[in-house]
């Protein structure tokens, strides 16, 4: 997991986030980390396509803010606790991201890439934690937020679509990729462009989603023979 490409390290939440990126609250998922479930290994999120109007080397550059002097040691912190794999360490860099999640937003306010970036930190600490659901929440809400703040088309708005991808195809549970399923797919779209590999990734995942759960659900209304 250290070697993820994904995240580019600095950097209840509901799916209302990116229907409605005017309307933010700051409630973070607060339920201990579950452990991850076995099952048949996600499919890799795609490479993103260069939008239009952007050049491969825009597209290629990801430009991040500078960290701010008075939460360097948090940040790095929490950043070194990526790389880690004792519970322990990723608990207390969950419960530091969370601090640094307030004081900058009570600083910077919630549309700053300072205050973005350490919410797309929590993310990822709950993608490393096995808890998909929670930080593909967090990526939608990042997303929307960056997309207010930059446009669809700017790197980090992209970057951060794509990790909510990845992290949505990682769970496990088809019920809760289910419910996540729409709001995924409508950030997508609106991000790569409904022709773009990622939304035929999606679309894959959820046609796949959508076979389990019927399957399941015939399963269980198999009728029980009784022995005369």
């Amino acid at each position: 997991m250290e070697n993820d490409p994904l995240y580019r390290p600095w950097g209840n939440v509901s799916s209302a986030f990116w229907d409605r990126p005017d309307t933010v609250a700051d409630a973070q998922p607060v339920s201990p980390p579950r452990p991850m479930k076995t099952g048949q290994a996600p499919m890799a999120a795609p490479e993103p396509e260069n939008p239009r109007g952007t050049t491969p080397e825009q597209a290629a550059t990801s430009p991040a803010p500078e960290i701010p002097a008075a939460y360097r040691d948090g940040i790095l912190f929490v950043t070194s606790a990526f790389t880690s794999k004792e519970p322990e360490t990723l608990q207390r860099a969950i419960v530091e991201a969370e601090r640094l999640n307030q004081a900058m937003t009570a600083e910077y306010g919630e549309r700053d890439a300072r205050t973005i970036n350490v919410r797309e930190m929590s993310g990822w600490l709950a993608h490393l934690t096995g808890r998909h659901a929670d930080a593909t929440r967090w990526y939608l809400h990042t997303v929307g937020l960056l997309s207010a703040l930059f446009g669809n088309g700017d790197p980090r708005t992209r970057d951060s679509a794509r990790r909510g991808v990845a992290t949505w195809l990682a769970i496990t549970d088809p019920s809760e990729a289910e419910t996540l399923a729409p709001t995924v797919l409508a950030m997508a779209v609106a991000v790569d462009g409904e022709g773009s590999n990622t939304v035929r990734v999606v679309h894959q995942r959820m046609e796949s989603t959508s076979r389990l759960l019927s399957t399941a659900q015939a399963s269980t209304q198999q009728p029980t023979s009784v022995s005369t």
